[in-house]
């Protein structure tokens, strides 16, 4: 568009016609008045033809609470760029427009106006920010921290989730690298699986891993990552979904524990007892040796339940459980495998006076009263030993050995211990006769 519209009388013509040209909104003012407006001004104000608007004052075209743009005077208008403001069609309808405002070198004091619509735009623009507000307060709200990180492995964005779950203030996480969030002893294989992927030799995408999150206080916790790749142009950004599994894997610990522990004293049970027999009796076979195996059953146990009730045996049980770990190696196992009824797995022995040892030491500790709350109650124990690979060819011959040896002490007497033999005479049984 030429930069001035009137330049000699004979020039009007021409000067007009090109002004037809333009799509958007054309106008000649003097002193304010409307002289010229082009078909697209008519068609955009909404007008007849151009007679309507011949001789009006433009402002009258301005929503009021832009007319002080105008008012303030067309010099100051001409001298800056398009500015935005809201104009009225015909029937008072009001659209967002852009105007610019120049000077025309002439002898009158004239002004050439352009105005475009852009309530398009503006819609659009609406739309655009309505839609990433909308994303924003997803992105907040969401548990699942959620990033994005360049090529560089630097983080671009992270969202309130990424940093409640590192510790980091809003914003302090952008342009650090993404290592920060990982155990350091992690980082180095971490960054060398994204180098992997970059140059084509490994598959990430669609694959959730596990690791350790480094919180920005130096704290660990195991988190969970997704990854997905986005194209931005000719350059790659990588979304990263973290999770912290901090509880999911509490528990599966505590659905394992269950699985493998007695719930009531937290020794081994009768599944974890079983593989560490197994494990035991493996290495038995291949450096050679013995094992020994010694089955406790408790003396006057069942006079506290019924007299003191069952929170009191559980007190008692779980000191029990206590004092047989106290009496073991830590490579030996005590497990509980029934109500009073305990199962000791003893590696490695040199020779069978090594599990009188262990037998002795359990009567002894078992001889203190347990203490619940003003009673002291007084329990034994009937322990019965068997030694593999004397006893039994296999654990299931050296346990039921060692059943039989136990109730051989119960029938004489109690609170003691012997070893399994095909016939165990009584005055072999070594017992603690104060305990009655």
């Amino acid at each position: 568009m030429p930069s001035s519209a009137v330049l000699n009388p004979g020039a009007v013509v021409l000067d007009h016609e090109l002004l037809e040209l333009v799509s958007g909104l054309v106008c000649i003012l003097r002193e304010g008045n409307v002289i010229f407006i082009n078909q697209a001004g008519i068609k955009m104000l909404g007008l007849t033809n151009a007679a309507d608007a011949m001789g009006s004052a433009f402002v009258e075209y301005v929503e009021a609470d832009y007319r002080f743009l105008v008012e303030a005077g067309w010099d100051l208008l001409a001298e800056e760029d398009f500015l935005p403001l809201k104009l009225h069609r015909t029937g008072n309808e009001m659209f967002e427009a852009e105007i610019r405002v120049r000077r025309v070198q002439s002898p009158d004091e004239l002004f050439l106006v352009e105005a475009r619509d852009i309530s398009k735009f503006v819609r659009s623009a609406e739309a655009l920010r309505e839609r990433e507000e909308r994303l924003q307060g997803v992105l907040a709200s969401v548990a699942e921290g959620i990033i994005t990180v360049d090529e560089q492995g630097l983080i671009e964005s992270a969202n309130p989730a990424v940093d409640r779950m590192f510790g980091y203030g809003p914003g302090k996480l952008v342009r650090q690298h993404i290592g920060v969030l990982m155990a350091e002893n992690l980082r180095e294989h971490h960054q060398d699986m994204f180098g992997k992927y970059l140059g084509g030799a490994l598959r990430l995408m669609g694959r959730s891993v596990e690791s350790l999150g480094r919180r920005a206080d130096g704290s660990m916790f195991p988190m969970e990552i997704s990854v997905a790749e986005l194209r931005h142009g000719k350059s790659r950004l990588f979304t990263g979904i973290l999770r912290d599994i901090s509880e999911r894997k509490e528990n599966e610990d505590r659905i394992k524990r269950l699985a493998h522990h007695d719930n009531l004293t937290g020794l081994p049970n009768r599944n974890l007892l079983n593989d560490r027999i197994s494990h035991a009796l493996a290495r038995v076979r291949r450096h050679g040796g013995r094992m020994a195996v010694l089955y406790v059953d408790l003396d006057k146990f069942k006079p506290i339940n019924d007299t003191l009730g069952h929170e009191a045996g559980d007190a008692v049980l779980r000191e029990v459980a206590q004092r047989l770990t106290t009496c073991i190696r830590s490579s030996d196992t005590v497990s509980r495998v029934g109500g009073d009824e305990f199962v000791i797995v003893v590696e490695e022995i040199g020779r069978p006076g090594e599990a009188s040892m262990v037998a002795r030491k359990i009567i002894d500790s078992l001889a203190r009263p347990v203490t619940y709350m003003t009673h002291e109650c007084q329990i034994g124990a009937s322990i019965g030993v068997a030694i593999f690979p004397d006893d039994g060819a296999t654990m299931e011959d050296v346990c039921k050995a060692a059943d039989v040896a136990m109730y051989r002490v119960k029938h004489a007497g109690r609170n003691g211990f012997c070893f399994y033999s095909e016939s165990t005479p009584q005055d072999e049984i070594d017992y603690d006769a104060t305990v009655v």
